[in-house]
């Protein structure tokens, strides 16, 4: 897992998505280190194949950056993610690229997750896509600007970031009839919490996570209509692999190892759209 140079909580906190950028390049010795971290990237929890780039994509003098449908202003450097589809692939690069915009988010850069408003054929001519991969998600990275450009400003309103789904609401013990006291989060109320503040497309938040049998199992609750806005990438379950990261990194720095296994509780009531995923199992 990467190291942070401060507490992880603290930068998944300061993390805002910024689309507006000046145009001043990112300096060569924070380059080095991104891309030092990316070369030494551990595999993700499931072992699916992916490979990260720092790319150059913006247009001196222009804006708007090309492959970003214009919501993307001021930009010249991105992080971009190929991967090959598979078995919970989707979920490990949500873990793998979060990993990586939280180290950059260290560096006092900015970033967005973009997946929707995203030209896949344009990046992937500059990743020189091989065989069987694809482009889920890409992100800018650089300084942000004195202020956000009117496109960004309406986004950053429209997603509605600050209006996050209480605990309650997230959170629940022994099946999804019983909210998850505070009592029985105990230590990994940080984790939780940092998975409420996890970010997802639109604002979804479409992860669920029940305790039982001292186990965290995660479900999916698909936004109703949302899966079919996109065909070949599911942003929801890279959605759902962003919250693992949040969770894995906060329990890991609160001394609580663990990992991911496949267990399924076998509820016998799920809500409509909801399906089980993953599960963290503490080490005993």
């Amino acid at each position: 897992m990467i190291r942070f140079d401060r507490p992880v909580t603290e930068i998944i906190r300061q993390r805002r998505s910024w689309r507006s950028y000046r145009d001043d390049p990112i300096s060569e010795e924070i380059t080095s280190r991104l891309l030092e971290v990316i070369s030494r990237l551990e595999p993700p929890p499931f072992g699916s194949k992916m490979r990260f780039s720092l790319l150059e994509a913006g247009v001196p003098e222009k804006k708007r950056v090309k492959g970003t449908y214009g919501v993307i202003q001021g930009a010249g450097s991105f992080l971009a993610g190929a991967l090959v589809p598979g078995d919970m692939a989707f979920e490990d690069f949500g873990y793998t690229m979060e990993s990586l915009i939280l180290f950059i988010t260290s560096l006092g850069l900015g970033t967005c997750w973009v997946g929707g408003t995203l030209n896949r054929s344009y990046f992937g001519e500059k990743m020189a896509l091989k065989d069987g991969e694809i482009i889920p998600a890409i992100t800018p990275v650089g300084h942000v600007a004195d202020r956000r450009f009117l496109i960004d400003a309406l986004f950053f309103l429209s997603a509605g970031s600050k209006n996050r789904k209480p605990m309650h609401e997230l959170f629940y013990e022994g099946d999804f009839s019983t909210p998850l006291p505070a009592e029985s989060a105990a230590q990994y109320a940080d984790a939780l919490e940092m998975v409420r503040l996890a970010p997802s497309a639109v604002n979804k938040q479409p992860w669920r996570i029940v305790k039982k049998d001292g186990m965290f199992h995660f479900y999916l609750r698909r936004s109703r209509g949302y899966k079919a806005l996109f065909t070949d990438v599911d942003m929801q379950r890279i959605d759902l692999g962003i919250a693992m990261f949040h969770f894995h990194s906060c329990a890991c720095e609160a001394g609580l190892e663990g990992g991911w296994k496949i267990i399924d509780p076998g509820l016998s009531s799920l809500p409509k759209r909801t399906h089980y995923c993953v599960s963290w199992v503490p080490q005993t």
